[in-house]
């Protein structure tokens, strides 16, 4: 039965995998650091920390997985609290800053006695002014942090990837992680233990699905808007308001000559163009029927 278990939550965790996990990261090659020392700092969570690196401050991120929030304060924070919802089936939202707040403490714990750091120094987005950076993590006892937050159900598979320290291909790592959170499942550790098996596949479905809307969506408006931007003899650009990349689709005109036309704003009638190098009477016969002037 366990074994039958395994099976089907191994392709329900591809099957989710491809909404959220992101292309893998060619950046360059990996630095070392050891004897790094962890700062206690109030933006640390379980997955993103300050640490002191051969004294110097870095704020860093962990490859490959993603940990419950810690605290609600915007409308993103709370978009994303729901996800992380229904990627481990609850029914509660606070559940997930609970056991992200638990998750915060594993880490500080792990990385209580100095440790080591692998990072390109690849940037990664966030709320930190300074900026944060992309990293493995190793601890004291040689252990891989991310895979030790999986192993504990405190940690979904979830972000940027790139081979392993060890030179162990990203795909090789991600099923490796898979085989950890199969296992975390099946014994409901950490999150697992409040997680609906009955919601997990509704919920994921119904998230991939508005992901589907989305994208949908968001191609219709890119669409219209370049048919809108696209000059016409129907729709004429505004000479002075329109920007180089629209200039520069009508015949003749390239990233120089839209530059030209941009610098000798504002412009009174359409034969003012003929004052700019480079546009003569015939040119401005091809330019005319897309341009107008308000």
């Amino acid at each position: 039965m366990k074994k039958y278990l395994r099976h089907v939550l191994r392709h329900v965790l591809r099957f989710a995998l491809l909404g959220c996990i992101a292309l893998p990261m060619h950046a360059a090659e990996l630095v070392s650091i050891t004897g790094v020392t962890l700062i206690d700092a109030e933006l640390n969570d379980g997955d993103s920390f300050k640490v002191n690196a051969s004294g110097r401050e870095l704020h860093l991120r962990l490859y490959y997985v993603d940990c419950p929030e810690t605290a609600y304060g915007s409308k993103a924070d709370f978009e994303r609290i729901g996800e992380q919802q229904d990627h481990f089936g609850l029914n509660d939202r606070h559940a997930v800053i609970r056991f992200g707040r638990r998750a915060a403490e594993y880490t500080k714990q792990a990385l209580s006695r100095p440790f080591t750091i692998h990072t390109s120094y690849a940037k990664a987005l966030g709320r930190s002014a300074a900026g944060r950076f992309y990293a493995f993590v190793e601890t004291n006892d040689g252990h891989d942090l991310s895979r030790l937050l999986i192993k504990q159900g405190l940690a979904r598979i979830h972000g940027k990837t790139r081979p392993a320290p060890s030179g162990l291909p990203s795909d090789l790592v991600l099923e490796e992680l898979q085989d950890l959170e199969v296992a975390a499942m099946l014994k409901r550790v950490g999150i697992w233990a409040e997680a609906d098996p009955n919601i997990i596949a509704e919920k994921r479905k119904r998230r991939r699905e508005e992901k589907q809307a989305e994208r949908k969506a968001q191609k219709e408006f890119r669409d219209k808007q370049k048919t809108i931007d696209e000059p016409s003899t129907t729709n004429p650009m505004d000479l002075n308001t329109a920007a180089s990349k629209q200039l520069q689709q009508i015949n003749h005109i390239g990233p120089v000559i839209a530059a030209k036309i941009i610098a000798g704003r504002p412009y009174q009638s359409l034969q003012d163009l003929l004052k700019i190098p480079g546009i003569g009477a015939k040119t401005l016969e091809v330019i005319a029927p897309y341009v107008t002037i308000d």
